[in-house]
């Protein structure tokens, strides 16, 4: 048997082109028309509201909102971005609030820029773009709230890193997409006193993060990934991504449509050098899979870290289609299949688990059949999985 693949949808990159910065509002809104831009080329402090689009137009210079709003003057959204860049480096954009343009804040062609207290809101399209080998980092808080397609999208090599950071995507269409050989970094930095860096992803109508396309998300020391409330699956790596936690990173995934962790194609590690500092893997509450890998995806935790599925309705650990499943020390119980109590751990369709350690409720596997599908481990015996 091969479980039904839940229909999910990745959503594609909107690739829009810089608008000329003296757009106009669209025609018939009854807005009046734009003012000009704001093109800086020196360090820039504002003493009030902007109302205007900025264009950063030199290298190495810092624009400091002071708590003020970038926004069009009030009426309906404009068709422009707030601020935007193309291939400037040592950039600063801080203490700012992004409001109601056609993307918030936009960073292009190898541009460089630290974002430090920054709050993105109402966008048509993608709260924070960045394309074709950008490199962000992002210090203090940043919120990228209900925006139309994504609070963050990352495009074509673009590498963003969070160090004692602490952002949050809610109300989008869809939360971070990490795509096109992207990577996105969370570290807690090396500091006297160091804090934790932390992305939440939740009420999302579609997905919470998802790493597509040759991408990677990694998490190292106090680092926190939560998604959750969010109408697809909390957290996806597809296309030959991976996900890799180490040094007491947490992913905790719950309460989301689908499933809390869904991998196809890709990768999910999670590394154990340090018995005292473990990453930890919770997915729990999720209308789906607690844990679902499809189409010969890898999912390897090492003993010391800390596995948690629990009282998900679609299977607590699903392994389907050639995958391959590597769990220690993992508690795994309360997830049912159709209404099915026990389901902790199902196997379908010629994939692999090798299982030592286990806490699993009821101590039972199912699989779609006896032979294809091979277990190693503490729980040899598969009992074959009813049609339901």
């Amino acid at each position: 048997m091969k479980f039904q693949s839940s229909v999910t949808c990745t959503l594609a990159a909107f690739a829009f082109q810089l608008l000329p910065v003296s757009a106009q509002r669209p025609p018939g809104t009854g807005g009046p028309p734009m003012a000009p831009p704001l093109v800086i080329t020196t360090d820039t402090t504002l003493t009030g509201p902007q109302f205007s689009n900025i264009v950063i137009g030199a290298d190495d210079i810092t624009l400091d909102c002071a708590g003020f709003d970038v926004a069009p003057i009030p009426g309906p959204p404009a068709f422009v971005d707030g601020i935007s860049m193309d291939n400037k480096k040592g950039i600063t954009i801080k203490n700012c609030n992004v409001k109601n343009w056609l993307r918030g804040i936009v960073l292009v062609a190898f541009s460089s820029v630290t974002l430090e207290n920054v709050e993105i809101d109402g966008s048509l399209a993608n709260g924070l773009d960045t394309n074709d080998g950008s490199r962000v980092l992002m210090v203090g808080t940043f919120k990228s709230n209900n925006n139309g397609v994504f609070g963050i999208s990352m495009q074509n090599d673009v590498s963003l890193t969070m160090k004692q950071s602490q952002a949050e995507c809610s109300g989008n269409t869809a939360g971070v997409q990490i795509g096109l050989r992207s990577s996105f970094t969370m570290v807690q930095d090396s500091n006297i006193a160091p804090q934790p860096s932390t992305l939440d992803a939740h009420d999302n109508t579609a997905f919470g993060v998802t790493a597509t396309s040759n991408s990677h998300l990694f998490l190292f020391g106090k680092t926190t990934v939560k998604t959750y409330n969010n109408g697809s699956n909390g957290i996806t790596a597809f296309s030959k991504s991976a996900i890799e936690l180490d040094r007491d990173a947490t992913i905790e995934t719950y309460s989301n449509t689908l499933n809390g962790l869904r991998v196809e194609d890709s990768s999910v590690n999670m590394f154990s050098i340090n018995p005292v500092t473990v990453p930890t893997l919770k997915s729990y509450n999720n209308g789906e899979a607690g844990v679902f890998l499809g189409k010969v995806a890898v999912f390897d935790t090492n003993e010391p870290a800390i596995t948690e599925i629990n009282d998900n309705a679609g299977g607590g650990l699903v392994v389907d289609n050639n995958s391959v499943a590597t769990v220690r020390d993992a508690h795994i119980s309360g997830n049912t299949y159709d209404d099915h109590p026990e389901r902790n751990v199902l196997v379908s369709f010629g994939s692999h688990v090798d299982l030592v350690d286990n806490d699993i409720e009821g101590g039972k596997v199912y699989c779609d059949a006896y032979i294809g599908n091979y277990l190693r481990g503490d729980i040899w015996w598969c009992t074959l999985f009813e049609r339901l």
